[in-house]
């Protein structure tokens, strides 16, 4: 029963810190001039490894989903990410929206991506995120196989909510191996946070609220026994931007 958690139990709930490494101008916001957006010199390395920096000073271990195009471009941050004794895993190749993409052009993009990281880390990748959490329940019956065909073993790929650019609206809202088209799948998904505010559903973005809100926000979570889902872009991290 979630709400007899004692705090000693609450406080031992595992929250997730993951970041999204890819760069600038990897948007899928229709409309959006891709062309428009640089990255400045220097930014990659140097942002990234401010998040080592701040993951160092906490003690914390995180889960680094590193896109194909990056780890081609910056092979020394990722060398860097699996030194400190995070873990490398999936954002896919070229930041394509899943929906977007014919299943045999996703395996094609997963593959190559896993490919790349694995040739730089020397471990097998274990876990995938879609860009922009773009899987739809239209591209279930075969995003699931496609991530076990991989020997992929984790997804946090789904938002269980609808926002104006991605999300499933009654996609469970836990831990859990989906169950598609009366099959359980052998991969374990951890959906995105949710927030209800204003009469909006959107992500847990540490972007926007502030560290008082993600606190209570967090404990509120854990209380009800849930973790949390956190994820930033290094973009984020620099006033600049």
């Amino acid at each position: 029963n979630a709400a007899s958690l004692d705090s000693k139990m609450v406080r031992q709930l595992p929250n997730f810190l993951t970041f999204d490494i890819e760069e600038w101008f990897r948007v899928n916001y229709e409309g959006a001039d891709a062309a428009a957006l640089t990255c400045p010199p220097g930014w990659m390395e140097r942002l990234t490894d401010k998040l080592l920096e701040i993951c160092a000073e906490a003690g914390c271990r995180s889960t680094f989903f590193v896109l194909g195009s990056v780890a081609e471009d910056y092979p020394q941050v990722v060398k860097r990410i699996a030194a400190a004794g995070h873990e490398v895993a999936s954002h896919s190749c070229l930041h394509k929206a899943v929906f977007s993409m014919t299943p045999g052009n996703f395996e094609e993009d997963l593959r190559r991506s896993c490919g790349i990281l694995e040739s730089l880390t020397g471990k097998a990748v274990r876990g995938f995120r879609a860009p922009s959490f773009s899987v739809t329940r239209e591209v279930l019956p075969w995003f699931y196989d496609t991530l076990e065909k991989a020997r992929l073993v984790y997804s946090s790929s789904v938002f269980p909510g609808k926002t104006f650019l991605y999300g499933i609206p009654d996609f469970p809202y836990r831990v859990h191996r989906p169950v598609i088209e009366g099959r359980q799948t052998g991969i374990t998904e951890f959906p995105n946070t949710r927030v209800d505010f204003a009469g909006k559903t959107i992500g847990l973005y540490v972007r926007l609220f502030p560290a008082s809100f993600l606190r209570r926000f967090i404990g509120g979570e854990n209380a009800a026994g849930r973790p949390a889902m956190l994820y930033v872009h290094p973009r984020e991290i620099d006033p600049a931007q």
